[in-house]
């Protein structure tokens, strides 16, 4: 059966979000950790080999020997609107990575990440996300968003988008997905605000930024748009992330200026995720003295971390580290949203995070038509 798929025009958009503060409470602009004995670790020995061809060809994105790496790893690399520069001097640049073996007549899940603040495009290719790609067969697409702190996001989204509608992408447009990395969790967020229609669920890594500098809860015409569709979205990182949010040090901090206002504005905004856009059933309102009472007292250890009372709780090990996260349903029974933290782990990504990441995006749909998300609890991959 031919997988047809309506043609879909993406709009370019600017949207702007005004913060009126974009800092941390005094004191917690870092978490406290081991660097030196971090990189002994499963994650960090990994985290520096994957890094190691940047550090070689950072200013040489398309060197013959690095593209012969990738193709080593089953994926092709292609670079466009570099304009022969890297890092920030090529604010419209975008990479595209696909299977060697991508079959034109079939249709592929796409990954559109954007980057940390202060990274490259050269830089987030080394994330973790491509060791995925080859064997599991989605496309990743990296954009420099603008510049470092990916100001152009959702500009950028709908321009990048119909490029590669134009040069013939197999792209699964039920299967779009917007992901991110620090301030790029915050564009991957805002992305899905500007097209609703199109981003089927999205990951933000860590889990707390979009919460703490935007407001979903706002008026604004974007997040009143959002609100009128389901978004899936999970939201990870490490425990000693200081993105991480809900935290521990959110107990202390009552009042304190954050992003868009307090942090009982970025619980507010969390809120409004889970209950208007994540459209979590039988949904219970936080509230800031609910969330700090369980970061303070919980004697569930899943509940001290997050503040939260989840549907599902885990615990789980991969990579050599202890995890803790839980889930929430929507009335059909997806999981909606999700949040899971690495024990020790800091502001980074690293290539278990990334494989949870895909493992969870990967059965949501966006009906092309309707606008509707649909769950499938038993895709495997992005091919299909």
């Amino acid at each position: 059966m031919k997988n047809y798929q309506p043609d879909l025009v993406f709009e370019t958009v600017t949207y702007e979000y005004i913060t009126k503060v974009k800092r941390n409470p005094p004191g917690l602009g870092a978490m406290p950790y081991d660097e030196e004995a971090f990189r002994t670790t499963d994650i960090g020995r990994r985290r520096d080999e994957l890094l190691a061809p940047f550090s070689v060809y950072a200013d040489a994105p398309m060197h013959p020997d690095l593209l012969r790496y990738w193709a080593g790893k089953g994926l092709r690399k292609e670079l466009y609107d570099s304009e022969d520069r890297t890092g920030f001097d090529a604010p419209y640049a975008y990479s595209v990575f696909t299977p060697l073996d991508m079959d034109p007549g079939k249709k592929y899940a796409l990954i559109y990440f954007s980057h940390g603040g202060g990274q490259s495009i050269e830089w987030a290719e080394h994330y973790g996300f491509n060791t995925l790609a080859a064997r599991e067969k989605y496309i990743v697409v990296y954009a420099q968003n603008g510049g470092r702190s990916n100001n152009a996001s959702e500009r950028e989204f709908g321009r990048i988008m119909q490029k590669l509608l134009e040069k013939g992408y197999p792209v699964d447009r039920e299967r779009v997905y917007s992901a991110g990395f620090s301030s790029g969790s915050e564009a991957a967020a805002r992305i899905a605000a500007a097209y609703p229609e199109t981003v089927a669920a999205v990951a933000c890594m860590p889990d707390g930024i979009p919460f703490k500098y935007l407001a979903f809860d706002s008026a604004d015409d974007t997040m009143v748009r959002l609100r009128q569709y389901r978004m899936p979205g999970i939201f990870i990182g490490g425990t000693v992330d200081i993105g991480a949010f809900p935290a521990a040090w959110a107990a202390e901090y009552a009042g304190s200026e954050l992003g868009v206002g307090t942090v009982e504005n970025a619980v507010a905004s969390l809120n409004a995720w889970m209950r208007d856009i994540a459209k979590i059933r039988d949904f219970q309102p936080l509230s800031y003295a609910g969330v700090t009472e369980k970061l303070k007292a919980s004697p569930d250890p899943v509940e001290r971390e997050f503040g939260l009372t989840f549907d599902r709780q885990s615990a789980f090990h991969v990579q050599g580290v202890d995890w803790l996260g839980g889930e929430y349903y929507g009335s059909d029974g997806a999981p909606v949203m999700r949040m899971a933290r690495a024990k020790g782990v800091p502001h980074m990504v690293w290539e278990s995070q990334a494989g949870l990441v895909w493992d969870y995006l990967k059965h949501f749909r966006r009906d092309t038509v309707t606008g509707a998300s649909m769950y499938d609890p038993v895709v495997c991959w992005g091919e299909r």
